[in-house]
């Protein structure tokens, strides 16, 4: 896709809405990620057996991961941003997030994102039941089967990972924590990020809660991830799996 084409096609879809975004996302190689806007995702593939915390550590791609959401005040800036750099990322949302928000979340699918189960109400220990009342508002609000879990605080034990078996989830944890939790500044968070990464890089960043220092660092992040080489893509995509798609 030529630049200036390029830059008018992504203008358009901004003014559109990310709902557009689908019929021609450019990647980071310039070429174009996603097909037609009338394929939307219905799914994922994943292994609920094995937990991931990375990646294959040889190649160029990294996972950014965005915990908490969706975020009305933050979620469609960082889509904005992915789009407009042509990244792709991936959403553990909690489920008591999902009413009133089902526009955005299917905002995050046309763009190309990815939705994970963070759980419903974000408990230290999760049981089956949260996790299964998350997957379906997730389905019930956009249409996506949720394959990936993220557990809340990063807490796994017997119980968190028999649940997450039970819904079919893969456990996906992290690499690089971007410690935006802690409000460091836009700058610390962008270099934590960018310096840090390394191929198979599953990063921990968030869209939901209060966290304006994240959607400030995003665009740093993204640019200088790509000016190292790395393809930003979904954790499906960077552990061998594949988007599944309706229609």
């Amino acid at each position: 896709m030529r630049a200036p084409r390029a830059a008018l096609l992504l203008g358009l879809c901004l003014a559109l809405g990310l709902t557009a975004t689908a019929a021609a996302r450019g990647g980071s190689d310039g070429g174009t990620v996603f097909g037609a806007s009338e394929a939307e995702p219905s799914g994922c593939t994943s292994v609920p057996t094995e937990i991931a915390r990375r990646g294959p550590k040889r190649g160029d791609e990294v996972a950014l991961t965005f915990d908490d959401g969706p975020s009305r005040t933050q979620t469609p800036a960082i889509l904005e941003t992915l789009v407009r750099f042509g990244a792709r990322a991936t959403f553990f949302e909690e489920g008591r997030h999902v009413r009133g928000e089902e526009a955005l979340m299917r905002q995050i699918l046309a763009a190309g994102d990815e939705i994970g189960n963070h759980s419903f109400h974000h408990p230290v220990d999760p049981g089956p039941a949260e996790l299964r009342s998350t997957d379906e508002a997730i389905r019930a609000a956009t249409g996506f089967e949720p394959c990936l879990f993220r557990p809340p605080y990063g807490e796994l034990d017997r119980r968190v990972k028999g649940a997450a078996l039970a819904n079919g989830l893969q456990t996906v944890f992290w690499t690089l924590d971007s410690a935006d939790d802690a409000h460091p500044g836009v700058g610390a968070i962008r270099v934590k990020v960018v310096r840090g990464a390394r191929p198979g890089s599953i990063v921990l960043l968030h869209d939901g809660g209060d966290h304006p220092e994240t959607v400030r660092a995003l665009p740093g992040i993204v640019e200088g991830l790509q000016a190292r080489g790395f393809r930003l893509v979904t954790v499906t995509e960077l552990l061998g799996g594949r988007m599944l798609y309706r229609g």
